[in-house]
């Protein structure tokens, strides 16, 4: 039986007990004033490419040349007091094939939940790390595609699990995060353990970023460190970039340094070329240097819908190789240590 309302009272069928309908309306304002939304979101990008690896050109079809194909549920709900419960569930994939991009893993780009107001957000569970969230602050292709030499020849941990983090609220222009991971089996030396940390500015044509990471090594006996800095400006049409990444991984023997210079010019809203350099140094005196002068050209048929096109060159010495590459996209592998690559790809991407 459904329960009978009247202008002024709510009764009960279960216990006949009468109750004034402005109790009821008083008890439920609190619901009422409370919204939530759930949103299906993703990016699918398939690309086609020519590589030369070494031994002669190959052709292939990739996914996520441009950005990482992926399908996820973000929600947030707003419990009052300017504050909103957030959450996060990614996961990554290739459509060119249907597969998972971490075979065994359901969400292995974002899982989180989190709480945010005028005070700032924080959170908990798998997530990206500073340095990849900004990252396409150091070059001027966005640190994506085969174009970017960031892209390509930067070591760092892309996300971690069981981290807490915390963003701040925009001050200025000015942000800052921190992050400390529980690493893999808990506990904050552990192997997978970390901290990192980040500080971004913004205003007017002037951007700027700085990110550090420090992550214990999967047997939990060494450090490794990456640090990033970038810089931008933007003139009219043209946005110049400055970068530099620092990474010093002991277990693997790597300390190299990278540094890049680019420019963005946007000729409609639509479309834009980048063109840069990126320069590789490795530190330990070896002599595994590499290099990457490159083009990106994008042009957005919608809102949604965006194609790109790169040409890139990536000279390795010594026993270096790094491979042409992209945000999620391995590369083809070189057919010998020291081999250079060159190559051009065209990609389409999608956003729904």
């Amino acid at each position: 039986m459904r329960p009978a309302y009247s202008s002024s009272h709510f009764t009960s069928p279960a216990m006949n007990i009468r109750i004034p309908a402005a109790l009821v309306l008083i008890c439920l304002a609190p619901a009422a004033k409370a919204q939530s939304s759930v949103t299906l979101y993703g990016i699918v990008d398939e690309f086609v490419q020519v590589v030369n690896t070494g031994s002669g050109y190959t052709g292939a079809v990739g996914s996520s040349g441009q950005w990482a194909s992926r399908v996820g549920l973000r929600g947030t709900e707003d419990i009052g007091g300017g504050n909103h419960i957030n959450f996060d569930l990614q996961n990554g994939f290739n459509p060119n094939d249907g597969t998972f991009a971490s075979p065994g893993s359901m969400f292995n780009r974002q899982a989180w939940v989190g709480i945010s107001g005028g005070w700032g957000e924080v959170r908990a569970g798998r997530q990206n790390s500073p340095i990849f969230n900004d990252q396409g602050g150091l070059d001027a292709f966005g640190a994506a595609t085969q174009a970017s030499g960031f892209s390509n020849l930067m070591t760092f941990t892309v996300r971690t699990s069981n981290t807490v983090s915390y963003t701040s609220p925009v001050m200025g222009g000015l942000q800052f995060s921190l992050y400390s991971g529980f690493g893999d089996a808990g506990g904050v030396r552990s192997a997978g353990s970390s901290y990192q940390a980040d500080v971004t500015y913004t205003h007017g044509p002037v951007g700027a970023v700085f990110a550090a990471q420090a992550v214990k090594s999967a047997d939990g006996t060494a450090t490794d460190r990456t640090e990033e800095a970038g810089l931008s400006y933007q003139i009219g049409k043209t946005t110049l970039f400055a970068g530099w990444s620092g990474s010093k991984w002991r277990d693997i023997n790597l300390d190299v340094n990278v540094y890049g210079a680019s420019a963005l010019y946007q000729f409609t809203p639509s479309s834009a070329l980048a063109a840069g350099y990126t320069y590789l140094h490795d530190e330990t005196g070896q002599g595994n240097n590499a290099s990457q002068i490159s083009a990106l050209y994008t042009y957005s048929l919608s809102k949604r819908t965006n194609i790109y096109s790169a040409l890139s060159f990536l000279q390795n010495r010594g026993q270096a190789a790094y491979r042409l590459a992209g945000s999620a996209n391995a590369g083809l592998p070189l057919a010998y240590n020291g081999a250079d690559a060159r190559g051009f790809q065209l990609g389409i991407v999608q956003r729904f």
